[in-house]
């Protein structure tokens, strides 16, 4: 082994991870382009976000004010607005999961049946009450819409979607009840808004919310309020928050799960795949020197063609396959080159089993790590610990000096 081999080497390397580089770049760009023009084609059909909004009940009573404006005095008539306090909410949000494929990409749409019941308490007799509901998103599709005002079904629901008043009577108990229900659908998030205003602040008394799930992989969106209990059952999980007297300016929602979208794990792949092509020539290397067996840098260009050739192949045969079948034939191939090359150019031992070893190890494993998201880096960690234990062993009686002696 020479100072001038592992120059080449590097530079082999260098010029490999451009390549990568590349590739992963490409990759981002078609993900991206391809991703934003079907996400609005299917938010136009399907629907967005899906934002539920509590309902409010006030009464307004008109005033008037002088004004004077270029010393000239005018009567001014405005509305002066009392809110009640809503003393009692009983929510239940059914989601089904209902993933939509666009061209190649997965999309997380989901269905949800809405039912909310609330409770405001009137503490004066004012003759003009309202309440104020509405369908916050405009891209969704509403179905089995019913409203129900002091346990009174009420078939004009246009004031639920052109966002308008409803005029009101409380019961003898001085208190105005709200049911509002619904078949709704959407993408990616679920949000129920207590606060819509994110600088304001509201307090919450006898609130009851369950969002009931067909599906396990759920999360909670970031500045949003974790449930207070957690139940699992046989389809998905029950999520319950239960507040009384309390003072927040959260929100609540979930996220919906995705399927696994070839672009986002292939870019991933490309970006890293430098790093297995390191891992695989260092071992390669120590096999070399410790077996005595004499490897060009010519041939490790041509092994880092085949490293390279997987996730080419990875890139755009997932186009039009399946993910998982896209990488089960990407990996084989790129096995079936490393070994066809290395039976000329090395020992049976080391062509059959030692290179295919260290490719399935450095390339496969780690590529497929992507597959699960958050792991990645222990099973990076854990390998490459692996592999400086194994190299330390392997090489620490090797004369280093003798290695490099007069071959500089």
């Amino acid at each position: 082994m020479s100072i001038k081999k592992i120059v080449a080497i590097v530079l082999i390397f260098v010029f490999a991870t451009v390549a990568w580089m590349i590739l992963g770049a490409t990759n981002s760009v078609r993900t991206n382009t391809l991703f934003n023009s079907l996400k609005t084609q299917v938010a136009n059909s399907y629907g967005g976000r899906l934002n539920i909004e509590s309902p409010k009940c006030y009464s307004k009573t008109v005033k008037h004010r002088e004004e004077t404006s270029n010393n000239t005095t005018r009567i001014v008539e405005y509305f002066e607005y009392k809110n009640y306090e809503l003393i009692k909410s009983d929510i239940a949000i059914k989601v089904y999961l209902d993933q939509r494929k666009k061209g190649n990409l997965w999309f997380p749409t989901f269905k949800a049946n809405f039912t909310g019941t609330y409770i405001f308490q009137i503490d004066d007799s004012p003759d003009n009450i309202f309440v104020y509901s509405t369908l916050n998103s405009a891209n969704s599709i509403y179905n089995n819409l019913n409203l129900k005002i002091n346990n009174e079904d009420i078939s004009n629901v246009l004031p639920l979607i052109n966002k308008q008043e409803i005029p009101v009577a409380a019961l003898a108990d001085n208190t105005v009840q709200l049911t509002v229900s619904y078949d709704g659908t959407g993408m990616e998030d679920l949000h129920y808004l207590i606060t819509p205003d994110r600088n304001a602040i509201a307090q919450i008394n006898d609130f009851n919310l369950v969002i009931s799930t067909d599906f396990d992989l759920y999360d909670i969106p970031s500045n949003m309020m974790s449930p207070t209990h957690k139940s699992k059952t046989d389809k998905g999980h029950d999520l319950t928050w239960e507040l009384n007297k309390t003072i927040t300016g959260k929100n609540i929602g979930i996220i919906i799960p995705n399927k696994l979208n070839p672009g986002d794990i292939i870019t991933r792949v490309s970006f890293f795949a430098p790093v297995s092509l390191l891992f695989f020539f260092v071992v390669l290397l120590m096999f070399t020197v410790v077996l005595k067996i004499k490897i060009h840098p010519m041939h490790f260009f041509f092994l880092a063609a085949t490293f390279f050739s997987f996730h080419l192949m990875f890139s755009y045969f997932s186009d039009q396959l399946d993910i998982y079948l896209s990488f089960a034939i990407s990996a084989i191939v790129s096995l079936i080159l490393t070994i066809t090359y290395m039976r000329l150019i090395s020992p049976k031992k080391m062509a059959f089993l030692y290179t295919p070893v260290i490719q399935i190890i450095y390339l496969v494993i780690f590529s497929f790590s992507f597959f699960f998201e958050g792991i990645t880096g222990i099973i990076v960690t854990i390998c490459a610990v692996i592999t400086l234990f194994i190299l330390m062993q392997v090489t620490g009686r090797i004369n280093w000096d003798e290695e490099f002696k007069a071959k500089v």
